[in-house]
């Protein structure tokens, strides 16, 4: 009964939430303390709600102590454990909530390391509070106590609070980590930048998605900077990659395999929440994904990047696309052709919709329907096959709701090809007469036409 009084409240606060979205920078302005201390409240409590079905935190627990006691999770697996050592009581508890018991750990050198610091005695409020002081610390380098409306509503997004407050999941360390990065990366210390990013993109694979920002800093500098920084750039990114993974080895030389078989066995193995699955069954189609949808979004950024007139065109590109909320919507896409759609994978794209400064309520709404996928057949007294199993009619909840979003951002790229054509058709050529190129493009608008 807790457990469904936790989940609709969070449901019901963040379609309160959602109706800030809407709301002018102003208001934010106003209550911006109130807001702050809002989202602070949130999380305290939290800390002291115990997870709500979900079962992950029980392994973090369990191979931060592992590791403290110097054997390493990806060498045994809690049921190898279980059978070979007698086991207090608190241990014992611990294992018999862990999520298939007989695997070795997934998880990267910088996780493991992580819960082996915030661990001790199997408190999964030590950890809880790890991941407040890092957020709370990053939060306030980038905004320098200039608090905008974006960052407001990052710090107040519910699903956040609940996935990491309650539940445990350590996706807090990406986003306090991308926030470090992104911050670097405003100030031009390209090198530092991309070592962060090198780590990010080992604590969590998925994070590769944040190399599409990376890219157009260094495509914007000159050639001759290019050339000195691709090199140092490329070790950088390196170095923050493999220290880990180096440190990890000196704890434990005997490690073989740092957990990619594993996670290879689970992409194969499990499928939970592909919401277009069931579309893809009644069109006759087997485990298409979402793949036709990736698809014609990289299609219809190549026919926008066609489009542009050729002067510039790179870089008009890339200013576009940031504009136009391009990097939320490619990692959003990059996701949903995942074997695996668990809800809070979904929380590295929050730092992506803050640093947009586009005043959607849609991305949010993307994030927030995959809250549906915790209702599972065997949480609703539906006959089920297996533990994660949800209904179809779940399943194309979150399809639809998820396409009819997708429709209304991609009515808004069409209606921007749409005038880019036009302005194109106006774009001044060697041998005939037009007009100048408007502000859109980078042109001085005071230019005199041609004669």
């Amino acid at each position: 009964m807790v457990e469904w009084v936790l989940f609709f409240s969070t449901l019901v606060v963040t379609m309160f939430f959602l109706t800030l979205v809407t709301l002018p920078n102003y208001f934010f302005k106003k209550h911006i303390k109130l807001f702050f201390f809002l989202g602070l409240s949130l999380r305290i409590i939290c800390i002291f709600i115990p997870p709500i079905w979900e079962d992950d935190w029980a392994r973090y627990l369990w191979e931060g102590n592992l590791i403290r006691n110097l054997i390493s999770p990806y060498e045994i697996s809690p049921l190898q454990f279980f059978k070979n050592n007698s086991l207090d009581p608190i241990p014992t508890e611990i294992l018999s909530k862990i999520n298939h018991p007989e695997w070795t750990t997934i998880y990267s050198p910088m996780v493991l390391l992580y819960f082996s610091l915030f661990t001790a005695g199997f408190s999964t409020v030590l950890l809880k509070f790890s991941y407040l002081f890092f957020e709370t610390i990053t939060f306030f380098h980038v905004t320098k106590k200039k608090i905008n409306r974006s960052m407001i509503l990052y710090w107040l997004f519910p699903v956040l609070i609940k996935e990491v407050y309650i539940n445990l999941h350590f996706e807090a360390i990406i986003i306090s980590m991308f926030w470090i990065f992104y911050q670097l990366l405003k100030e031009k210390k390209i090198n530092r930048s991309s070592f962060i990013l090198g780590l990010l993109i080992q604590t969590k694979l998925i994070a590769i998605i944040y190399c599409t920002l990376l890219i157009p800093y260094l495509y914007l500098s000159g050639k001759k900077k290019k050339l000195i920084a691709m090199p140092s750039l490329f070790l950088s990114f390196l170095l923050g990659f493999l220290i880990l993974y180096i440190v990890y080895f000196l704890m434990f030389p005997a490690t073989k395999d740092f957990g990619f078989s594993n996670l290879q066995k689970f992409g194969d193995t499990f499928t939970f929440n592909q919401m277009y699955e069931p579309m893809w069954t009644y069109l006759n189609s087997v485990n298409l994904r979402s793949f036709p949808f990736f698809f014609q979004f990289i299609l219809l950024f190549a026919y926008l990047y066609l489009l542009i007139p050729k002067r510039n065109r790179n870089r008009r590109f890339l200013i576009l696309c940031r504009k136009h909320h391009f990097v939320f919507y490619f990692g959003y896409f990059l996701l949903t052709l995942l074997p695996v759609y668990n809800p809070w994978y979904f929380l590295i794209l929050i730092p992506l919709i803050s640093i947009s400064r586009v005043n959607s309520i849609l991305p949010w709404v993307l994030i927030t329907i995959l809250q549906l996928s915790y209702l599972t057949n065997i949480r609703l007294n539906i006959s089920n096959l297996f533990f994660y199993q949800i209904s179809d009619p779940i399943l194309i909840i979150e399809a639809i709701v998820s396409l009819i979003c997708l429709f209304f951002y991609f009515n808004q790229i069409f209606i921007l090809l749409y005038k880019i054509s036009n302005i194109s058709n106006f774009v001044v050529k060697e041998s005939g007469y037009g007009r100048t190129i408007p502000k859109l493009f980078g042109a001085n608008r005071n230019r005199p036409e041609r004669r």
